[in-house]
């Protein structure tokens, strides 16, 4: 999409205007969606996080948030917004779709699918629903040729998965947002990751967290180091030791790690070398 950025320059300035007059107003939020699309992020979520802390209440302020995160990569934060923006000022139709878009990254392709089918009953000619859902389509084709692939390996004992394979497998599995191997320098080795932390900067912080906590245990002989589990409010972050390499996996808050074990622990043990 073209940005007239005179344009926007234009909108910024008049909602500044209003603003500087009314500090109180809630243009705050037009102000900050004009700074977002002309790619000032950082300017944007500053004015909207001030803005809301005078208007808690006001749903589109939400909507221009989950917006401006989603810009950063952070899709958990977009869709915890997005979520305030609809409890305030209910759905509509751009609202579901953008809702559509986030539950994609999070690689929640059956939500998605759902929400795009509904709206494109209704609106068929709509170029960026038909986008999505072909996008999907070719996801799911290509989760099922992995699976086609565990599925044929899994009839032969001799049949092995390489890292990239099994990594692959791993990627598909529910509520996992992506996993990495690291060398043991910090260098992403291979992955499939899109949360909001690029492959470099979670192979750096996966590796600071997994040495600090070696040498740490190590004081105290507290014996070879396997896994590390990290878990926040909004996420989890799982540490593999392996020979050569650590493997991580990203996944939501809400994921059953035991079951994701086990699946890991098959899928690892059919790994060449493992």
């Amino acid at each position: 999409m073209n940005i007239d950025v005179s344009e926007l320059d234009d909108r910024i300035a008049k909602c500044q205007t209003i603003l500087d007059a009314n500090p109180n107003s809630q243009i705050f939020a037009a102000l900050a969606e004009a700074y977002r699309k002309k790619g000032m992020v950082k300017k944007a979520l500053d004015i909207c996080l001030k803005g809301l802390e005078k208007h808690p209440d006001y749903g589109s302020a939400y909507l221009v948030l989950a917006r401006v995160f989603y810009d950063k990569g952070d899709y958990i934060e977009a869709n915890r917004h997005l979520k305030k923006a609809i409890s305030v000022s209910g759905r509509t139709r751009s609202v579901d779709l953008f809702e559509a878009e986030i539950l994609i990254k999070l690689s929640q392709p059956g939500k998605a699918r759902n929400i795009l089918e509904k709206l494109y009953k209704s609106d068929p000619n709509n170029e960026v629903i038909k986008n999505l859902l072909v996008s999907l389509d070719r996801e799911a084709n290509r989760a099922s040729a992995i699976i086609d692939e565990t599925e044929k390996s899994e009839s032969s004992l001799k049949k092995t998965y390489t890292l990239s394979n099994a990594l692959s497998v791993i990627k598909i599995l529910p509520r996992v947002l992506g996993v990495v191997a690291v060398a043991r320098d910090g260098i992403v080795v291979e992955g499939h990751f899109d949360g909001m932390l690029s492959h470099d900067e979670i192979g750096a912080l996966a590796s600071a967290v997994f040495d600090g906590i070696k040498q740490g245990i190590a004081k105290i002989d507290y014996g070879k180091l396997y896994e590390i589990l990290v878990e926040s409010d909004k996420s989890k972050l799982w540490i593999i030791n392996r020979v050569d390499y650590i493997i991580v996996i990203f996944t939501r808050d809400d994921v059953n790690i035991g079951s994701l074990r086990f699946k890991v622990n098959e899928i690892l043990k059919k790994m060449k070398n493992s």
